[in-house]
């Protein structure tokens, strides 16, 4: 076998770190599995931008004086509706995830991203099966790299943020106009959609 003709060299399969973004940018774009995360991840920052908000505007309506009392009421009601309007998005996102088919290791990794954060609010996540899911989700992104992410720009989140209490508003006005005519009462709860704060 020593005196073989056959002397051809394979070409290496590595990937020098230009080709390898190069090929996350192609992968970006051609994976359903990455565009969903992507909108999952901006729904979920929205929600959270919205909750502190309604999180300061309830403090102001419990310091308030009883003739502030009301007006700031209606302005805690949207920013607690707009929160509710934003983290519907995300579930309906979520919702999508056993449709949606990767196309690639790293939409794998997408995939199971929104499973692992959406776990977070929900279950205790040191119980079985999600440190077994975590760890092959780290097991996977350290055979994939790292998913080409980037962070929704301030003004896309607050366009996103005005979208959210502009329909907010216009729930909150349709019940206003229900109250009036007799239809139903309008008592804001407050701490309705109060959460945690995130870290």
């Amino acid at each position: 076998m020593a005196d073989s003709d056959n002397s051809t060299t394979l070409p290496c399969v590595t990937h020098g770190r230009g080709q390898r973004q190069r090929a996350h940018a192609e992968v970006r774009f051609d994976d359903p599995a990455l565009a969903l995360l992507q909108g999952w991840l901006r729904a979920q920052h929205v929600s959270q931008v919205l909750c502190r908000l309604q999180q300061r505007l309830e403090r102001r309506v419990l310091d308030a004086s009883a003739a502030d009392a009301m007006d700031r009421q209606v302005g805690y009601s949207i920013a607690c509706q707009a929160e509710v309007e934003a983290t519907t998005a995300a579930l309906k996102l979520q919702d999508k995830l056993p449709h949606i088919q990767a196309k690639s290791l790293l939409g794998v990794v997408a995939k199971l991203e929104i499973i692992v954060g959406a776990d977070r609010d929900i279950d205790d996540p040191t119980d079985f099966p999600w440190p077994h899911i975590a760890s092959v989700l780290d097991d996977l992104k350290e055979i994939a790299g790292s998913l080409p992410l980037e962070r929704p720009k301030r003004s896309v989140v607050h366009e996103d943020c005005r979208r959210y209490q502009a329909i907010a508003t216009d729930l909150i006005d349709l019940e206003k106009q229900d109250a009036k005519a007799g239809t139903m009462q309008i008592v804001p709860n407050l701490g309705a959609c109060s959460r945690p704060s995130p870290a």
